[in-house]
């Protein structure tokens, strides 16, 4: 009797974990243009339910096909053994968007919401000890300073002048953590050498470097750039935008990848000509206004974007600017995986560099290039995001309707 109940345990158990497997397969978030399906193979026994889903029975499996007839979200449930397990699955359904491929390198100049914590020094007072104002607080690393005084700051001049100019003993500090709004006081030092009040805080207020432009859609003026967010490097965490802006630059020097030594392209941004601005900076890159009025895309050829379903192993090309004539080219890729995760965001493709010149250039992906626009028979399917540090030919690639979404 035993040996039975033990043996139909393992039976259910292996359903279970059969049912389990295939469930996992399919995606819990699926992006089609419109008037375009999506088909789904799935075991007998699972159900799905949607508005725009039909479902075709065989004999051993279930196919179901999902149409993008509208513009829109849709919630498609899936349910096994009357709804003993369940899982949603978000449709999302866009317009058929042509853009115009970007490719150029791109000065970026981001500010943060208030002024970020990335560490913490005691401050020599005029009497020569070493004091902590910090200390008395929760304050630390990460943290981003919005108010002094209740008044608002959001650069590092602004906070030092309203620390400095301060006529009371303590000061009153309002910051974030994480979504936490936090408001102590604080006793400023008065520094020994250069006499004036601080905090014991270092600080920065934004970021400045290059990257790749990746799209441009001419129906709403807006661009799309780099693939991956702009995180802070001591903090390790996207900055929240307060603004920003991208200007035209300048390549100066390319140096080339090898094995556990990235390149890097250098480039000079020109603050004189501001062509865009930020407006959100997120895991699938930056996104805002492209606001140059001339021609700068004259020329450039305008394609449709492809749905993740549409991507195909093997070869692609690759738009990037790695020449001192500071133009787009195109280079020959392969594409070596596709991710089935809908989470895989920067990571959605496995790219490796093959072409010759691309390589006596970079030795393949370097910074810098992240954002460069991707195509495959004739439509953006993506942008460069990593590069693989033990082999510069090798990186990863977000899909171009992942960017789509998060411009939108």
């Amino acid at each position: 009797m035993k040996q039975k109940k033990s043996f139909f345990i393992i039976i259910m158990f292996i359903i279970l974990f059969v049912y389990t497997t295939n469930i996992d397969k399919i995606p819990s978030e699926i992006v089609l243009f419109q008037n375009q399906d999506y088909e789904i193979s799935y075991m007998k026994g699972i159900n799905l339910e949607g508005e725009n889903v039909s479902v075709a029975d065989t004999f051993f499996r279930n196919f179901a096909k999902i149409s993008g007839n509208y513009v829109g979200d849709e919630k498609i449930t899936l349910s096994v053994f009357g709804g003993a397990i369940k899982k949603d699955i978000n449709v999302s359904v866009l317009p058929k968007t042509n853009v115009i491929l970007g490719g150029d390198t791109v000065g970026i100049r981001l500010y943060s919401e208030g002024v970020l914590v990335i560490g913490e020094m005691p401050v020599q007072g005029m009497d020569g000890n070493y004091y902590e104002p910090y200390s008395a607080t929760k304050i630390e690393k990460g943290d981003i300073i919005t108010k002094i005084n209740d008044v608002p700051v959001e650069t590092i001049e602004e906070l030092t002048e309203l620390v400095n100019n301060s006529d009371e003993e303590k000061i009153s500090i309002e910051y974030k953590k994480d979504d936490t709004v936090i408001k102590e006081e604080m006793v400023p030092v008065k520094a020994f050498g250069d006499n004036l009040k601080k905090l014991g805080l270092w600080v920065k207020d934004g970021v400045m470097g290059v990257g790749t432009l990746t799209f441009y859609d001419p129906e709403n003026k807006m661009y799309a750039a780099l693939g991956h967010g702009i995180s802070d490097t001591e903090v390790k965490e996207l900055i929240n935008v307060d603004t920003g802006k991208i200007n035209v630059a300048s390549i100066l020097d390319v140096t080339k990848g090898a094995k556990d030594a990235p390149g890097e392209i250098k480039g000079l941004l020109n603050d004189d000509i501001q062509i865009g601005t930020i407006e959100k900076n997120n895991l699938s890159g930056i996104f805002g206004e492209f606001t140059d009025n001339s021609n700068y895309f004259r020329g450039r050829k305008s394609v449709e974007i492809a749905a993740k379903n549409e991507v195909k192993l093997g070869k692609a090309k690759v738009i990037c600017t790695v020449d001192g004539d500071n133009y787009p080219k195109e280079y020959d890729i392969e594409i070596l995986k596709i991710a089935t995760d809908s989470n895989s965001y920067s990571r959605g493709m496995t790219i490796k560099v093959t072409d010759s010149q691309l390589l006596e250039k970079t030795g393949g992906i370097i910074q810098g290039m992240s954002g460069s626009p991707i195509i495959q028979e004739g439509k953006l399917i993506g942008a460069v995001t990593h590069v693989y540090v033990k082999d510069p030919t090798k990186g990863y690639a977000i899909f171009a309707e992942t960017m789509l979404k998060e411009m939108d």
